[in-house]
């Protein structure tokens, strides 16, 4: 009996060991880069943060900022150093929606670079090549 629970003792051991030492990381997840909490920006917002994120296909720069009301969140996608989409999310207490905006847009394209001078410059560079 005694070699029988020692021989399933260790039968389990390997298999735990092996399922353990061949589980594959997900090479496409996303990737933080960089962090920052309370940036200066337009308009003010209490304890925002923005995270310099690193995807499959593009980079991401997320913030949030908090306001009396509730927060906005927005996403800025890009590709090297190209924006090449936009959003916003609003949760208030008035409401809640979403904004997609216009890339094109010279101050859209004003509020990018300005998130993007937040983040280091090494940092910005993994997101040239995919």
């Amino acid at each position: 009996m005694m070699k029988i629970q020692t021989l399933v003792i260790s039968a389990l051991t390997c298999l735990t060991l092996t399922a353990c030492s061949t589980t594959s990381s997900n090479h496409n997840a996303p990737i933080v880069l960089e962090q920052h909490k309370n940036i200066t920006v337009q308009p003010e917002t209490q304890h925002n943060i923005a995270r310099l994120i690193k995807q499959k296909d593009n980079c991401l720069i997320e913030f949030t900022g908090n306001f009396e009301t509730g927060k906005a969140t927005e996403y800025w996608f890009f590709q090297g150093g190209q924006l090449i989409s936009a959003h916003s999310n609003l949760d208030a207490d008035v409401e809640n929606k979403q904004t997609v905006f216009d890339i094109q847009d010279s101050v859209k394209q004003a509020n990018f670079n300005a998130l993007k001078n937040h983040f280091k410059a090494k940092n910005l560079q993994q997101c040239e090549h995919f």
